[in-house]
């Protein structure tokens, strides 16, 4: 039985480690989003070990196709801003979802909007 939730954090650790390595900042919201998932420690554990292996799954749901790319968005722009490699992995990751790049500038602005309140 596939686990979604588990898978989308496979995919956020696989995004967050795209670059080589994890900075604190992605490491606090991962562990964070584990926590708000449900996920166990142990489990968060052996994903980050094997973080340079993960392979990025596609969810079947819109929802969850959605939901990921907030996240990564979120993630991306955790400094308050999104880089051009940041953007162009976001699109990416969009595509892989089968998401247009619409949907990826809809969601930059939406987050935009809530972190400014």
């Amino acid at each position: 039985m596939r686990n979604i939730k588990l898978e989308h954090f496979q995919n956020l650790v696989s995004v967050a480690f795209a670059d080589g390595h994890v900075e604190d900042s992605e490491r606090e919201f991962l562990e964070d989003r584990a926590e708000e998932l449900g996920l166990p420690a142990e489990e968060i554990s052996k994903i980050m070990e094997r973080a340079s292996e993960l392979k990025f799954i596609v969810p079947d749901d819109l929802d969850d196709r959605e939901e990921q790319l907030a996240d990564v968005v979120f993630m991306s722009m955790i400094d308050g801003e999104i880089e051009q490699k940041e953007y162009d992995l976001c699109l990416n990751i969009a595509e892989r979802l089968e998401l247009k790049k619409s949907d990826l500038d809809e969601v930059i602005a939406l987050t935009k909007r809530l972190w400014k309140t």
